[in-house]
């Protein structure tokens, strides 16, 4: 019913329009839309007056979109799950991110009802987190411990209450996209069981798209052999990845807006000059827009292998490798064996990731 309801706001409107007050925020303070799938910032817009407005059209519906900014040191932001629709969004900088009143939208009225359901729960964990980092290293090492059960408890008490979400509110966006997180936390039967109760509409979204490869699939882990697949390269020519096989391979999982990506290029350059002979890097980009892959490319001076499919993070390669967000790298030997898996990036990571295997 709620899919139906989303499908028919959707035929009446050719894009989306977000339109709102926000109190609270420096006169002419850019905000953007950035979608949460690729880390792409896809519009953007003045706060003026508190006022501000989007027009624009998604691919895709609904989306799972960060509506944020940089007030200072502080980033603000809260989540929007919304299709092609009218959006109202109302509020001061003290209700981000979880206290923004947004309307309009079946789909962010499912993501809210959840979000209100482990709002406190939230709240309290980002509390614990925020005072770790303040005391002292010492401090740290003598509370961390105590700090981090109890954010542990916090941790079990939320996944218990999304659990009971998804199983009573399984064939809605919010209810399938959280399966999607949790799933691995799950036993695959239970997993299994839920999917096939999803709704036809449902289960033909990209969200249930996950749960499918995961289910059908071994996610790949340290030990594991390759997943093989397809893509094609800058030039447009299709590329299998088994022929790339007989030297170590770095797999890069990457997008042309994410911060520790274009970070890394550097260290990545360097490894691809210094270790040519032993060693092949290939990047996997999760850009759903093939101009946006091509001009990173260029950005960057990209002189190893980029295969692009075009299917973001719901490409069936991204989930079969189990990456979890932009950079995740896998480490190939020779054989096609998976010998290092690793997420995010920091200067001198990769370099000394290889010194471990010393490819020659």
């Amino acid at each position: 019913m709620l899919f139906t309801i989303s499908i028919c706001s959707c035929q009446k409107h050719d894009g989306y329009t977000i339109t709102g007050v926000l109190t609270g925020f420096p006169d002419s303070t850019m905000i953007y839309l950035k979608n949460m799938a690729n880390d792409e910032i896809f519009d953007s817009t003045l706060i003026v007056k508190d006022r501000f407005s989007f027009k624009g059209k998604l691919q895709d519906e609904p989306e799972q979109i960060w509506l944020n900014t940089t007030v200072g040191d502080n980033f603000i932001y809260t989540n929007l799950l919304i299709g092609n629709e009218d959006i109202k969004i109302v509020g001061d900088i003290s209700d981000f991110p979880l206290n923004v009143t947004i309307t309009g939208s079946e789909t962010q009225d499912d993501h809210d009802y959840l979000r209100d359901l482990t709002k406190s729960y939230d709240i309290k964990r980002d509390s614990m987190v925020q005072l770790f980092f303040k005391l002292s290293p010492e401090v740290q090492q003598e509370r961390g411990k105590e700090i981090w059960d109890e954010i542990g408890f916090i941790d079990d008490a939320t996944q218990k209450l999304r659990v009971d979400y998804i199983k009573s509110h399984l064939n809605t966006y919010t209810g399938i996209i959280n399966l999607g997180y949790l799933k691995k936390s799950l036993p695959k039967d239970t997993v299994q069981a839920l999917y096939n109760k999803l709704s036809d509409e449902i289960k033909n979204s990209k969200y249930a798209r996950v749960i499918e490869v995961y289910l059908k699939e071994k996610i790949s882990e340290i030990g594991d052999l390759y997943h093989d697949f397809n893509a094609i390269n800058s030039v447009g020519d299709t590329i299998i990845f088994s022929d790339l096989i007989g030297k170590y391979i770095l797999l890069d999982f990457t997008a042309a807006y994410c911060g520790p990506c274009i970070q890394s290029i550097e260290e990545l350059r360097l490894i691809d000059e210094t270790y040519s002979d032993s060693l092949k890097i290939v990047s996997f980009p999760g850009d759903a827009k093939k101009d946006v892959w091509l001009k990173s490319l260029e950005r960057d001076r990209v002189s190893w292998i980029s295969l692009w499919d075009g299917k973001g993070s719901y490409s069936e390669t991204y989930i079969k490798y189990g990456a979890s967000g932009f950079p995740t790298f896998f480490l190939i030997n020779p054989e096609g064996k998976i010998i290092d898996r690793w997420v995010g990036y920091g200067k001198g990571s990769l370099e000394n990731k290889l010194q471990r295997f010393k490819p020659q």
